[in-house]
């Protein structure tokens, strides 16, 4: 209201400037109505520089946040560090870490806080420039039911929305942080997503702002040696109790301690190994991860998280676009058949030609599927009778799937080349039979097992019948 009132004085080009920080001239620039006294000038002026100084520091904070702003920014302030404050931060840090290392059972953040009340008080560090808590407002909000608008709700939907979306992408990365940490316990988002709510919907009544569960916070609670929800009853429990009563007790407790229990805290978070095992296992999991830790340090929380999401659906979805496909040969002595790409001494016959794809057949990757065969074909030349497509990683097909096996049923035959299809699925079964192609393809064209297959093949070629009648009613069940 001051800083209205002072600015509501102030006279530029007939208008009253209201939004000073959207004009870049001076104050001696501005211009005063020739009925204001100079003593009122004077002191309005000294005040308006004041306030448009700070507002300026708080628009230039309000852009730090990402990693290398942060580094600038400490860097040019390097000459401004007050040392006594720096000295308090760093001891708070190895007071924490020497406390946890040394004894266990006794609260190393605790420790800090207290210990730091008393060296400010007894010292007068806050005399000498040390920046404490201060004043803590006593006593716990009012009651009040929020009001509900029509308009106030068109308005905050699209907020809200974003509210809600980060908040919860926040608290199930901490969440699934700290599970990752301990192993003894699962995070479930529903109930996370639930309690959330709950959460937001009684602050509401108290005039809070929305809630979440915080990155810091929950490394503070869980390097305190919280391991059940009951931590978070007994915070509440002690929390109103310092708002009611204890509130004087930390007006001399320093920023700087704060911060080193929130510094100590998110350390423990960091897990160096988990890279070192991506790098070992896959290489483009550890290349998304360090795009994702870069995208968050340079470009915040949400956008980090948001491209971390991005990354792994584009990564899905290509690699289900182009999943493995491998060509199957018999293992000697056996009825087991393996990827012949792996192993040398596998059995392969001019005249069958034995594939396995491991992904469901879907309209991004029939192409890629058809051309995987018909390169196989041509492989194979003119002695190959027979394509035997091993279906026990397929567990879905499309239209489009469906349309494509069509066709290529139709080519291979036109070819005279047969096709089979072994160890197909319940849910690929009944889109082939809705499809028709369980009729078209035949049903004495599917087996159990590879080997199943390969001896039909052989038996019809001898014109010996089927082997395996006996299997078919479990080969061909569908649900239509």
């Amino acid at each position: 209201q001051e800083t209205l009132e002072v600015m509501e004085t102030v006279q530029y080009d007939s208008a009253f400037i209201f939004k000073y920080s959207e004009r870049p001239q001076t104050v001696a620039q501005r211009k005063f109505p020739d009925d204001v006294p100079e003593a009122i000038k004077t002191e309005r002026i000294v005040r308006l520089n004041e306030v448009q100084k700070e507002h300026s520091l708080m628009r230039n904070r309000a852009h730090i946040g990402q990693i290398h702003e942060v580094l600038i920014e400490a860097a040019s302030q390097i000459g401004n560090i007050h040392w006594i404050t720096l000295i308090i931060g760093l001891a708070g840090m190895g007071l924490i870490l020497g406390i946890k290392k040394l004894y266990k059972s006794i609260p190393g953040s605790l420790m800090a806080v207290i210990v730091s009340i008393i060296v400010v008080q007894w010292f007068h560090l806050e005399q000498q420039g040390v920046k404490v808590l201060g004043a803590i407002p006593q006593g716990l909000p009012a009651l009040e039911l929020p009001r509900l608008d029509w308009a106030n709700f068109r308005a905050l939907l699209p907020t809200t929305l974003a509210i809600t979306l980060v908040s919860f992408m926040e608290s199930i990365a901490v969440a699934t942080a700290i599970q990752n940490k301990h192993k003894n316990y699962k995070v479930l988002p529903n109930q996370e997503l639930i309690a959330l709510g709950i959460s937001k919907i009684g602050g509401a009544f108290f005039q809070a702002f929305p809630v979440s569960g915080g990155f810091s916070r929950t490394a503070v609670n869980d390097q305190a040696g919280a391991r059940t929800p009951l931590a978070g009853v007994f915070s509440a429990v002690l929390i109103v109790m310092t708002l009611l009563f204890l509130t004087p007790l930390f007006h001399a407790l320093p920023n700087a301690i704060l911060a080193s229990v929130i510094m100590v805290a998110v350390f423990g978070l960091i897990d160096v190994r988990e890279p070192v095992r991506l790098w070992k296992a896959n290489r483009t999991d550890f290349w998304m991860l360090m795009v994702t830790f870069a995208a968050t340090l340079s470009l915040g929380i949400i956008q980090g998280i948001g491209i971390g999401v991005v990354l792994s659906l584009v990564m899905v979805i290509y690699r289900t676009t182009k999943p493995h496909l491998a060509e199957l040969g018999k293992v000697p002595g056996t009825t087991v058949y393996r990827n012949v790409d792996r192993f040398p001494d596998i059995e392969k016959r001019d005249d069958l030609l034995i594939i396995r794809f491991d992904a469901q057949l879907y309209f991004a990757n029939i192409n890629y599927f058809r051309s995987c065969i018909d390169e196989l074909i041509t492989q194979k030349g003119s002695a190959l009778q027979a394509v035997i497509i091993n279906a026990e990683s397929i567990n879905n097909m499309d239209s489009s799937a469906l349309r494509m096996i069509d066709e290529m049923v139709g080519d291979l035959r036109h070819r005279h080349i047969d096709i089979y299809f072994t160890s197909v699925k319940g849910p690929v079964r009944d889109a082939l039979a809705k499809g028709n192609l369980l009729v078209k393809i035949g049903l004495d064209h599917f087996h159990m097992i590879v080997q199943d297959a390969v001896d039909a093949y052989d038996a019809r070629r001898n014109a010996a019948g089927d082997l395996h009648e006996d299997m078919q009613a479990y080969t061909l069940q569908t649900n239509t």
